[in-house]
């Protein structure tokens, strides 16, 4: 918002007649409140008589503005420019009554915290609203067109509003930030306060002022009195919204001074306007741009006369436009410009990752256009801090941030998401990668290294290791060798071959497992070749040992020193963590006996008609911490499957059917561990539990011969025709559920394979 401590503005005598009237509409509202205060008895009674609706709250709305916006107030706030543009309100009474209309929806959305869901109740009052000042009121019910026009307006409502939800879940995923914000005095009680203000903009779009207007846009939506009614309308929007928020006399004074001022701004021929950055600008993170990490540019690009705005930029060279972004999340070369006007709004972001590398200073441009040839263009340094510090990733696998599935206690951590169950985490093994950024830069500092360590295990799950970050001396077991940054010819910011353009050496939304290596580039002339040096990020942690694991805090550091000489003192910028359940254990399987036979053994199949033939033995997989609670993951065994073939044949599955681990019922699934024991040491042979309750004969009788001149070939390849012997081998698998090598397979043991010979003896 434009400064509202504007002394002068106090003394005007058309401000203080619209203050007069705003205190004489509002003094009625008060008395009651006053009256029902007189005693508990009167207030019950009230309450008893007249339970508050939505309704009451929607009459209260318009009795309160119906009685303070005038025709006369409306003249009074315009500036007066605005009163030669608009002219007498008897000339534009449809947008007297729509501002109107604006008022009471900025208050009522704003009086409470509104979801998304309220937030669209109060944009269909606004719209039947609009409607009936329009002289077309909405049917009852509303027609087909009626209703697609409102689900449009619902639509661009979601658009608008979804950078704010999305940035507030962002902040609930990963709130390790917020603490120090709070301290530092960037967040206070103003935290958002105008979080509403793009979303009203967003109303006024042509796209919206169709669905607003319905039949009506056609007379009156080319006309040049819109443009000057949708600027008065967004800031009766924000006026009524600072109203509804205020909570006292004088904060709403204050809201009546923004809205003279904003109304100021809107019959400007022409407004441009960067707001002062920041002493130093730190990194946004836009969860609705695809997580963009992009430095936030502030301002005004609006006026009578509007008719786009475009952003560009210089780091010392050419202005160029690639690395812009716009609020829509639109960007050069498909978008070079935006025709949604801004007041004292975000204008747009930088994406860093399309800025040089080390890059700590920019010189914004903000270029705005208007009709008859109309131009202005400011500019503004932004001193950059980017500090981009974050593990997104491990194996591949998201982070989330939740409470702790281990730990009973309020504690939230980042750990390695469980897409199949929710709010647990997932096992990861093998040779794996560290997704994330680790960048800082600017405003006096530059990164030095950064360094990436895993810390544990933690017996028993509970506590977690807690690292202290460290320049000379992070601890745990560090995953790779600090990456050092120092801008010589070993550790330049940026690098590349000759003829082709540098690319950066830092890490951002890249593999944090990396070190420094070279590149090789070829010349057609001698030497014809030679090296850059490069970050290699084609490494992998190999994790912990084979047939070991735990739970681990997987911990990132960045440090940092000053620009100049001698770069001391070296401190921590930053550091983030994520809690990683580790598990490199084989499964084990071992078939110990079928029926009757204990290994390369006859079985006849006489002796299974009319039952089955049990299959015994192992299919189990170590707990990764047999201290720590039996859940996933630390509990992460998959499955098991059996399989049966004929002397080299096509393998054949055991039927669903055929399955009875450790005992239960015909058609259990396969997985859970057989024998089921949790335990730290490998089940012995002594120890094999049923595995399997084999319909054998249906499975391998191949009957009667089919051909009595080759009496041992069945129908079925992989049956026995009665009369005749085979060999067969039976096949177990095992696996768990762990993550491994980035890309999903898993833990496994098998083929294991049991031996029998397996006579087809029924009928002698």
């Amino acid at each position: 918002m434009s400064d509202s401590n504007d002394p002068i503005l106090e003394q005007n005598p058309d401000f203080q007649a619209v203050l007069n009237a705003f205190l004489a509409a509002y003094r009625p509202i008060l008395d009651k409140e006053v009256s029902l205060a007189a005693s508990a008895a009167t207030l019950i009674k009230e309450s008893q008589a007249h339970p508050p609706t939505c309704d009451d709250e929607i009459e209260l709305a318009v009795s309160l503005f119906e009685h303070f916006y005038t025709k006369d107030v409306a003249v009074l706030v315009l500036p007066d420019e605005g009163r030669q543009v608009l002219g007498n309100p008897d000339q534009w009474d449809w947008c007297y009554r729509r501002i109107l209309c604006c008022l009471i929806f900025g208050w009522l959305v704003c009086r409470g915290p509104r979801t998304f869901r309220g937030f669209a109740y109060y944009l269909y009052q606004y719209w039947r609203c609009v409607r009936q000042a329009l002289g077309e009121p909405v049917s009852v019910p509303p027609t087909i067109d009626e209703q697609r026009d409102f689900s449009t307006l619902v639509k661009i409502l979601a658009v608008a509003y979804a950078p704010s939800i999305k940035d507030q879940v962002k902040d609930l995923e990963y709130p390790i930030d917020i603490p120090k914000e709070i301290i530092a005095g960037k967040i206070d009680c103003d935290v958002d306060s105008n979080a509403a203000a793009s979303v009203f903009q967003r109303l006024c779009t042509p796209e919206a002022s169709r669905a607003l207007f319905g039949k009506s846009f056609e007379k009156i939506g080319t006309a040049p009195l819109v443009r000057n009614c949708c600027c008065y309308c967004v800031a009766a929007l924000e006026f009524g919204c600072c109203l509804g928020r205020a909570k006292t006399l004088v904060q709403a004074l204050r809201c009546l001074k923004e809205f003279f001022l904003q109304l100021r701004h809107c019959f400007q021929p022409l407004i441009a306007i960067i707001d002062t950055p920041p002493a130093c600008s730190s990194l946004t993170f836009v969860a609705a741009c695809n997580d963009l990490a992009g430095i936030e540019i502030d301002g005004s690009a609006a006026g009578a006369g509007f008719s786009h705005y475009s952003l560009s930029y210089s780091v010392g060279g050419p202005i160029i436009n690639d690395a812009v972004v716009y609020p829509d999340c639109t960007r050069p070369p498909a978008n070079p410009s935006s025709a949604t006007p801004v007041n004292s709004g975000i204008l747009g972001y930088l994406d860093v990752g399309l800025l040089p590398p080390a890059t700590t200073t920019v010189t914004v441009y903000l270029d705005v256009f208007g009709s008859g040839g109309l131009h202005l263009q400011v500019n503004a340094v932004f001193n950059l801090a980017i500090n981009a510090i974050e593990i997104t990733a491990v194996a591949t696998v998201d982070a989330i941030v939740g409470q702790d599935p281990f730990n009973a206690s309020p504690s939230v951590i980042k750990m390695v998401k469980n897409s199949s169950h929710s709010g647990l985490e997932r096992s990861v093994g093998g040779s794996i990668s560290v997704t994330g950024s680790a960048y800082t830069f600017g405003c006096g500092n530059q990164m030095t290294q950064y360094q990436l360590a895993a810390f544990g295990p933690a017996s028993g799950a509970i506590p977690l290791p807690a690292p202290a970050p460290s320049p000379t001396a992070l601890g745990g077991n560090p995953l790779i060798s600090p990456v050092v940054y120092d801008n010589t010819p070993a550790h330049p910011w940026s690098s590349g071959c000759f003829l082709s353009p540098p690319t950066p050496n830092t890490i951002l939304n890249g593999d944090l497992v990396a070190s420094w290596s070279t590149e090789a580039c070829f010349f057609p002339l001698p030497p014809y070749s030679h090296n850059v040096p490069k970050i290699s990020t084609t490494q992998k942690w190999p994790s912990v040992p084979a047939n070991a694991g735990g739970r681990y805090v997987v911990f990132l550091e960045v440090d940092q020193a000053p620009i100049t000489p001698p770069h001391l003192p070296v401190v921590p910028a930053g550091e983030d963590q994520i809690v990683v359940w580790i598990d490199n254990y084989q499964p084990v399987g071992l078939i110990t006996q079928i029926g009757n036979v204990i290994g390369c053994g006859d079985l006849h199949l006489k002796d299974y008609v009319g039952t089955t033939a049990q299959v015994f033995g192992i299919a189990w997989d170590f707990p990764i911490d047999v201290t720590a609670a039996q859940q996933i993951p630390n509990d992460n065994f998959g499955s098991y499957a059996l399989s049966y073939q004929k002397n080299g044949g096509t393998m054949q599955p055991f039927l669903t059917s055929d399955y009875t681990p450790n005992g239960t019922p015909a058609g259990t699934p396969p997985t859970v561990r057989v024998p089921n024991l949790w335990q730290a040491a490998a089940p012995t042979p002594a120890q094999a539990a049923l595995l399997a309750s084999w319909d054998i004969v249906t499975a391998l009788d191949g009957g009667a011969p089919a051909d009595p001149n080759n009496p041992c070939v069945a129908t079925n390849p992989w049956q026995l025709p009665r009369g005749c012997r085979c060999a067969y081998v039976i096949e177990l698998v095992a696996g768990d559920t762990t993550w491994v090598n980035d890309g999903g397979n898993n833990n496994s043991t098998g083929p294991i394979l049991f031996a029998v010979n397996v006579i087809n003896d029924i009928g002698t």
